[in-house]
């Protein structure tokens, strides 16, 4: 019985922001400005855009029209909210829709022209009234995008101001307004933290909006407040026990300065607002933190340094040396038989040109075949020469310490370059891992993700694998796909996508850890090790910069509403590749879906049945589109080949969460 309540609040968690989207719709009808209109309940509306959010503001709005306006001005708020919903629908899947000043100017424009039917004949006075509330409604709009997955300080202020506005509707207690106490705590409290210039203007702001309401015929409430909210920025240090009075009568001054009809209810009310926030301990703010470097990061900068220069000190700018000549076989040869030979002078000095064309003409055969033979030699040497038999056996035996020798040196060559590429990809590595130790923390996007493996028929394990995974504020995803199948292949593929997490989890780079990885698995294959594909996205949550970087992997898609656009590259699998990965710079942002898969779902000469599946997509769920990729996949191919599917879903906001 006692977890029924806790089970209970679980359940209605859920409904939490579609009931406070209703309730704030229609209580917010009754903020109403000078001349009847009801702007905050429309930015509400404008705010939630399509769909179910913006179905249900305008549910509440409709119900706040009929229990706070009259008939008429009413009529004009609902039309004028179906109209901003109906426009917002039709906008929802294209670009415009998501540029920021598209819905507070659209909005604003349905609003007057609802309205503006009903204003002609009008003063100009009505007109002005007019716009202002048009604009109240575009700030709101603009503001309250983000409401209720991440909202700022000036989305809460203006919707603490559009509830002090809609207080003014309880009626008045002896001219004291509890609209007027609410909207002065709401001064003084955010003054608290603001520069005396900032308090001002954001005082003056909500006293503005106050006197839009219909409280009198002159700015006042404009000027008191943001006189209030300066006075509250400079006296933040004095004691607390003085401040309620002394705003107080700094409150009641301002009234008497600008003639209000009722200063003594101005001075009342400053003194209900300043008892309310002043004895209250306030914590003080947390200073924000700074990108301070972390103990290790001079460390790390300093071995990062040393790698790079022990890098460019020993091989940045060595130039290879060069291949020993195959006449020092000759040469030898001729030191160890012709010295002592009676025609010595004959064919090294006056037959000099003879010997030197034989021996050119007998080079190429003898070092292709890898040793010398007496038909590789001209007749009219091997006829000539006395001791030709000697000759042939000393250079065979110069041959064979000549191959040795190449072979050593072109090995040396390439242990040598691949210690170059080593050297230079630890220094990159190690100051990646250093910038990331001081990088700032950025507030993620919601994200959905999908994924499933199946192994090719007859087989138990799986050839392809795959990851997801945070390091810091970037998000990876990560698909392997092994050469061959069955347990070789999935070995090979679990090995790479572990070891590339690790690294990428220790914050390096994706471009030098990727390139440090196929090093070693060129190494390792010398020894008979495989090679594998790798596709690897890396997608920066903070503003939806993402990069794409393919080993020879199959082509990956990106869906942004009807569109399907294809990313593919021509490097060859990590193992085998000399030169870094493919890296295809591409920006994600929410409404897109990120589509990777092996080349046993599909290829680049077969893909157009996937490309046409995902344009037709109009789903939200991201596993069904996996099952259905699959299964589609299995119909047309059937399971040749090992298949892996994993896909990366940016809901709208107020639709993803973290999974």
């Amino acid at each position: 019985m006692k977890l029924f309540p806790a089970q209970g609040l679980q359940r209605l968690k859920p409904l939490a922001i579609p009931a406070a989207r209703l309730a704030l719709s229609f209580l917010l009808t009754a903020g109403r400005l000078s001349g009847g209109y009801a702007p905050f309940a429309l930015a509400m509306v404008a705010a939630s855009g399509a769909r179910l959010p913006g179905l249900l503001c305008l549910a509440g709005t409709g119900a706040g029209s009929l229990v706070f306006l009259d008939f008429q001005a009413g009529l004009r708020h609902f039309a004028a909210a179906v109209l901003i919903f109906a426009v917002h629908t039709a906008f929802y899947d294209t670009r415009l829709y998501e540029r920021p000043l598209f819905r507070p100017c659209v909005s604003a424009f349905m609003m007057l022209l609802v309205q503006s039917i009903y204003l002609l004949g009008r003063t100009a006075e009505q007109w002005a009234l007019c716009a202002a509330s048009a604009a109240v409604l575009a700030v709101g709009t603009h503001l309250w995008r983000q409401l209720f997955q991440q909202p700022d300080r000036h989305a809460v202020l203006f919707l603490l101001a559009a509830a002090a506005i809609t207080a003014q509707a309880i009626p008045p207690l002896d001219t004291i307004s509890l609209g007027h106490i609410l909207a002065c705590i709401t001064v003084l409290w955010v003054s608290l933290e603001l520069p005396a210039a900032e308090a001002l203007c954001v005082g003056a702001a909500v006293g503005a909006l106050l006197d839009l309401s219909g409280i009198g015929p002159h700015p006042l409430l404009c000027a008191v407040y943001g006189g209030v909210g300066a006075l509250a920025s400079l006296g933040r240090s004095w004691p607390r026990w003085t401040l309620p009075p002394l705003f107080a009568l700094g409150a009641g001054f301002l009234a008497l300065l600008f003639r209000a009809d009722y200063p003594a209810a101005v001075f009342c009310e400053a003194l209900l607002a300043a008892v309310a926030v002043f004895p209250v301990r306030r914590q003080p703010r947390p200073a924000r933190l700074e990108a301070a470097p972390a103990p290790e990061v001079p460390r790390l900068r300093q071995s990062a340094a040393a790698f790079r220069e022990l890098y460019d000190s020993f091989f940045r700018g060595a130039a290879a040396a060069p291949p020993e000549n195959p006449s020092v076989l000759f040469d030898q040869a001729a030191e160890r038989v012709c010295r002592d030979c009676v025609l010595c002078a004959s064919c090294w000095h006056q037959h000099y040109t003879g010997t030197y064309n034989a021996f050119n003409d007998a080079c190429p055969k003898l070092l292709q075949r890898g040793r010398a033979e007496s038909q590789d030699f001209p007749l009219y040497f091997s006829s000539r020469c006395v001791h030709f038999s000697d000759f042939l056996a000393a250079v065979n035996l110069e041959l064979r310490a000549y191959l040795l020798r190449r072979q050593y040196r072109q090995r040396l060559t390439e242990v040598r370059q691949q210690a170059q590429e080593q050297y230079q990809q630890l220094g990159e590595a190690l100051a990646s891992t250093a910038v990331h130790a001081i990088s700032n923390v950025t507030v993620p996007m919601g994200y959905r993700i999908g994924s499933s493996l199946r192994p090719r028929e007859g087989e138990r394990l799986c050839g392809d694998q795959i990851a997801s995974f945070e390091a810091g504020s970037t998000l990876y995803l990560l698909l392997s796909d092994g050469m061959g199948s069955g347990e070789a292949a999935h070995r090979e593929a679990a090995l790479t996508v572990r070891l590339l997490q690790q690294f990428l989890k220790a914050g390096i780079d994706a471009a030098p850890a990727l390139q440090t990885l196929n090093s070693a698995l060129r190494l390792r294959g010398e020894n008979g090790g495989g090679f594998t594909t790798i596709d690897l996205l890396a997608l920066e949550q903070g503003s939806g910069a993402a990069t794409v970087y393919k080993y020879g992997a199959a082509p990956s898609y990106v869906k942004r509403t009807g569109t399907v656009s294809r990313i593919t590259a021509q490097s060859l699998p990590a193992g085998l590749q000399t030169e870094p990965p493919e890296a295809t710079r591409i920006s994600l942002q929410p409404g897109c879906w990120f589509v990777m898969v092996s080349d046993g779902i599909a290829d680049e000469s077969n893909d157009e049945w996937l490309q046409n599946l995902l344009a037709g997509w109009q789903g939200r769920d991201v596993n069904t589109l996996v099952s259905l990729i699959l299964s589609e996949s299995c119909s047309r191919k059937g399971l040749s080949d090992d298949c892996a599917v994993l896909i990366l879903q940016l809901p709208e906001p107020g639709g993803g969460t973290q999974v």
